[in-house]
């Protein structure tokens, strides 16, 4: 299949966060007293997300809420310190320039609310992106559809023409929750053993230019 407005996750998908964030998460829960590899806050990150990932750590420390907020605040401070070393996935730029000029549109559906935008424009690939959803417009979160419903209508764009491209489960049921299909990058092939039904599976983002109608 070939698609014309590519929907963009953000962390793992166009730039490679896991660079940094799960050294922020060691290092935020060893300030608190407690060890969490880089390694394992990385599979969760992934299998799951950031948030189930505090989660499942609270519930196995059995530390209190007001403990987590401040375990959350540290990473977030180291987070910060490193996110200007963050880097594009290969393929990045090139495919946002592909979709562009084929006579398609880029979009940006992330839940992080800073750093996302500002990444793009360091890298001069803001001007690709037509539109984009961040954790500041406060949309329901992915898997929920309506951030994508909300583009889709906006830009009254064919539903059988767009594609959503994400790292995690949660990419592709959003996608499939706004009735558009969904590709599933995984670089290192952690999703293997899970039953993902994307319409299309890449190990990098190159492999995607072929999708481009």
């Amino acid at each position: 299949m070939h698609y014309r407005n590519f929907f963009w996750d953000f962390d793992g998908t166009l730039y490679d966060t896991y660079r940094i964030m799960p050294l922020a998460y060691h290092e935020s829960w060893h300030n608190a007293g407690y060890e969490v590899s880089q390694v394992e806050a990385y599979q969760i990150m992934r299998l799951r997300s950031l948030s189930q990932a505090f989660i499942y750590h609270q519930t196995k420390y059995n530390i209190s809420d007001s403990k987590l907020i401040e375990i959350r605040e540290q990473y977030k401070i180291i987070e910060n310190k490193h996110f200007s070393e963050v880097k594009r996935f290969a393929g990045a730029a090139e495919i946002l320039k592909q979709v562009s000029a084929a006579g398609g549109k880029n979009f940006l559906l992330t839940h992080r609310a800073n750093g996302a935008v500002e990444l793009l424009k360091r890298d001069d690939l803001k001007r690709f992106i037509s539109g984009s959803i961040t954790g500041r417009d406060n949309f329901p979160r992915k898997p929920a559809p309506d951030s994508l419903n909300y583009l889709l209508d906006k830009f009254k764009l064919e539903r059988a023409s767009a594609i959503m491209v994400g790292d995690r489960r949660l990419d592709i049921k959003a996608a499939h929750n706004a009735k558009i299909a969904g590709a599933l990058f995984d670089p290192d092939n952690l999703m293997a053993h899970q039953k993902i039904h994307a319409e299309i599976k890449v190990h990098s983002l190159s492999e995607l230019i072929n999708s481009v109608s």
